[in-house]
C-alpha cells in the first residue's frame, strides 16, 4: 500500500486488457491484502456516524474534519478535539496513499495508455442493518457527474466479500462504447435513507445483457466512466459491503468539479 509509483508493479495480461476494452470494466483480484483492506476499513469506521452514511473525500483532512465536526460536542475537552483532528489528518494521509498506490496507478495508466491524475474519493459502507443497507444505486454512468470526453475512470476497492445478498454491483458490458447518455439527475450524496441514488441513464438497456459480479476482499474493480452499472440492496442481516472508491481522469482533460465533491487534480507521481 502506497508503494513507489515509479515502479510498474502490477502487469495486466492481454486477456485482462482486452476484457476491459470490450466490457468497460475489469475485476483485478487481490490488489490489496486482507490485512491492508482491514486497516483501511478500520480507519474509515472511525468516522462513520450512527447511520453509516457515505463519507466523501476521506483522503482530504478538511473533508474528514468537516464531516465529523458535529461530533465535537461541548463536552469535548480541547485536547480531545486536537487528538481527533490529528487522527483525521493521519487517516487522510493513509487514504491518499491508497489512491496513489503503485499497483492502482500502474493498472489505470496501462488501460488509459496515458498518465492519470486523481479527482476524488468516497467510502460507501452499506452497513448491514443500517438505514442505508437497503439502498440500491440506479443504472447510471459515473461520467454523468464529471462529463469528461471519455477519459474518466473509477476504482472500487472491496473491503469485504460482496455478492447479491449483501449488495454487489451489476453491469451492462459494452455500454461504454456508446458514450455519455442523457440522465435523470438524482441526489447521490447523503440522500435520504430509503431512496436510491444514481443519475438514471436514459438509454435502451435491454439491448445489453445485465451481468452480476461477485468480489472478494481486496479485489479492485476498474470501471470506465461510461459503463452503465448499478447495485443491489444489502438484505443480509450480518454482512456489510463496504467499498472505497477513487476517481481518476487522464491528465489534462477537463471535468466538472462539482459543488459538493469539489473535484480537483491530485498528482499521483
Amino acid at each position: 500500500m502506497g508503494g513507489a509509483l515509479e515502479e510498474k508493479i502490477y502487469e495486466l495480461s492481454k486477456e485482462q486488457k482486452d476484457s476491459y476494452y470490450k466490457n468497460g470494466y475489469l475485476v483485478v483480484p487481490k490488489v490489496f491484502s486482507d490485512e491492508e483492506s482491514d486497516t483501511i476499513l478500520d480507519r474509515l469506521y472511525r468516522y462513520a456516524n450512527k447511520d453509516f452514511v457515505a463519507i466523501l473525500n476521506p483522503d482530504r483532512p478538511e473533508y474528514l474534519i468537516a464531516q465529523i465536526a458535529q461530533d465535537f460536542s461541548v463536552d469535548y475537552l480541547l485536547g480531545e478535539r486536537v487528538d481527533r483532528i490529528e487522527e483525521a489528518i493521519e487517516t487522510a494521509k493513509i487514504m491518499r496513499g491508497v489512491m496513489k498506490d503503485g499497483n492502482m496507478v500502474s493498472i489505470l495508466e496501462t488501460l488509459q495508455g496515458k498518465e492519470v491524475v486523481g479527482l476524488q474519493s468516497q467510502i460507501l459502507f452499506k452497513q448491514a442493518g443500517s438505514p442505508y443497507a437497503s439502498q440500491a444505486w440506479e443504472p447510471h454512468q459515473d461520467n454523468s457527474y464529471i462529463k469528461s470526453n471519455g477519459h474518466y475512470i473509477t476504482t472500487n476497492l472491496f473491503l469485504q466479500d460482496a455478492d447479491k445478498e449483501n449488495g454487489t454491483l451489476y453491469f451492462y458490458p459494452g455500454s461504454h462504447k456508446e458514450g455519455l447518455f442523457p440522465a435523470e439527475e438524482r441526489k447521490s450524496y447523503r440522500e435520504p435513507a430509503g431512496t436510491n441514488p444514481g443519475n438514471i441513464t436514459q438509454m435502451q438497456l435491454d439491448k445489453y445483457e445485465k451481468v452480476d459480479e461477485n468480489f472478494k476482499k481486496g479485489d479492485l474493480l476498474v470501471l470506465h466512466g461510461d459503463c452503465v452499472h448499478g447495485s443491489y440492496p444489502n438484505v443480509s442481516k450480518t454482512r456489510s459491503r463496504p467499498l472505497f472508491s477513487c476517481s481518476y481522469i487522464t491528465k489534462g482533460e477537463e471535468f466538472v468539479p462539482g459543488a459538493t465533491a469539489r473535484r480537483k487534480v491530485i498528482p499521483l507521481h
